[in-house]
C-alpha cells in the first residue's frame, strides 16, 4: 500500500506509528511549532519531507477558504498544509474543523486524530444579530454591530 500524507503538528506530536505511509510530508511552520524535546527526538526518526506549497496551489485554497467562510479562521499553516496536501495527492491527518471543512470542499481526503472528523460540510457566512442580514467584513455597515460567523449552509457528508 502506497499511503502518503501531510502532517499537522497534532499529527507529529501524538500519533505513535508512522509506520503505515510510505511518504510524509509537512511544512517547515509545523516543525517550529514542534520544538520540545520529545517532538525533535520523534522528527529524527521519521522520514520526513518538508516542503512549500506553490503560490498557485496556496491561492487556489484562499480562493475556497473564502468561499466556505473559513479563511479567517485558519492560519497560515493551515494554508499551507491544505495546498501541499492538494499539490501531493495526499491524505491530510489534522484534527482542525476549518482546516477539514475546506478538505472536504477541495476533495482532500482526510483524518482526525481525537475527535469525530467533521460529518457536516458548513458554509459559513457573516451575521448581523440586530439587523438579521448577512454581510461581508467586520462590522455590520447599517448599524455597527460586530458581525458573527454564523452556518448559512449546513450539508451532510456521505
Amino acid at each position: 500500500m502506497n499511503m502518503k500524507a501531510v502532517l499537522d503538528t497534532s499529527a507529529i506530536l501524538y500519533l505513535s506509528d508512522f509506520s503505515i505511509f510510505e511518504e510524509i510530508f509537512t511544512v517547515s511552520e509545523v516543525l517550529e511549532e514542534a520544538k520540545d524535546r520529545m517532538s525533535n527526538l520523534k522528527i529524527s526518526g521519521l522520514r520526513i519531507r518538508v516542503e512549500e506549497p506553490s503560490e498557485n496551489s496556496l491561492g487556489e485554497v484562499k480562493k475556497v477558504a473564502g468561499e466556505t467562510g473559513d479563511l479567517e479562521e485558519l492560519s497560515k499553516t493551515d494554508l499551507k498544509l491544505l495546498a501541499l496536501a492538494k499539490e501531493k495527492k495526499c491524505l491530510l491527518i489534522s484534527d482542525d474543523r476549518a482546516v477539514q471543512n475546506v478538505a472536504k470542499k477541495m476533495g482532500i481526503n482526510f483524518i482526525s486524530l481525537f475527535f469525530k472528523k467533521i460529518s457536516k460540510f458548513i458554509l459559513w457566512g457573516k451575521y448581523c444579530k440586530n439587523c438579521k442580514k448577512w454581510f461581508e467584513g467586520r462590522f455590520c455597515p447599517i448599524c455597527g454591530e460586530v458581525l458573527r460567523r454564523r452556518p448559512r449552509r449546513i450539508e451532510e457528508i456521505q
